[in-house]
């Protein structure tokens, strides 16, 4: 496993040479470019700029490894999902060009106007199509554990990669509250143990999630892949809270 950060929340307007230079400093070993930040990774780059991308990333050791997109497929607006779709696909030719591993999509409710099951089975054939374009290009679809009003269940994101079962559609755990079950989330990270191929952590500082489980957890699927701090920024020093975290993670990992 490796440590990795989220631009969301702690870095929202570094650019990219700063990003890559503040993870070489404090020991962040790769990155998900969350879409909107001031990185200014987006579908919008022309193919000199991707190609400069690429090449800013392998002068450095820190991975790409992913781009946040906020592409979701819940709406009963059928224009709306093919839009999502599309844009998807933008975001995986991206990735392609760019040298990420993958791209991160998500749920964002579930509309209460529309049977959850529909609602459910709809995401998954939208995943699915998603994945066979990712397929074409060695891209992993993230489907992150994510959403109100249960959406961000891991008992609905089952529900969701089963009508999806798509090779390369996985699921970003995103370390929620309701991920504990008494105080434990392994009997949720079992439902979806066999698709985890990426990680969020949050507060990593904070004792509301169990942190040691999950690193159990991940080392029982012998995960090899990133996890990724989105914490929310708890003074205005965010390279002594990524110092602060990584020593953490050292800690944990060890």
């Amino acid at each position: 496993m490796h440590l990795g950060l989220v631009t969301y929340n702690l870095a929202p307007e570094w650019d990219l040479d700063t990003l890559i230079t503040n993870c070489e400093e404090t020991g962040f070993a790769g990155v998900e470019l969350r879409t909107t930040h001031g990185h200014g990774v987006e579908p919008s780059l022309s193919d000199t700029e991707r190609a400069a991308v690429r090449r800013r990333f392998e002068d450095t050791p820190v991975v790409l490894w992913g781009l946040g997109s906020t592409c979701e497929y819940h709406s009963p607006d059928a224009e709306e999902v093919r839009r999502n779709i599309q844009v998807s696909r933008d975001f995986i030719d991206l990735a392609a060009d760019v040298g990420a591993v993958g791209v991160k999509v998500r749920p964002n409710g579930l509309p209460e106007e529309v049977p959850v099951e529909q609602t459910q089975r709809q995401i998954g054939e939208a995943l699915a199509e998603v994945g066979d374009y990712a397929a074409e290009h060695d891209i992993a679809v993230w489907l992150e554990v994510h959403g109100p009003g249960g959406s961000a269940l891991p008992t609905n994101i089952k529900k969701i990669m089963d009508v999806a079962d798509h090779p390369y559609v996985q699921v970003c755990w995103n370390c929620n509250a309701s991920d504990a079950v008494d105080g434990s989330i392994r009997q949720n990270f079992d439902l979806l143990a066999d698709k985890i191929g990426s990680v969020h952590m949050r507060d990593l500082y904070l004792p509301d999630y169990p942190w040691h489980e999950l690193v159990e957890c991940l080392r029982a699927i012998n995960y090899d892949g990133f996890c990724l701090l989105e914490a929310h920024p708890p003074s205005d020093d965010p390279v002594r809270v990524m110092h602060y975290c990584a020593a953490l993670w050292r800690e944990m990992t060890k």
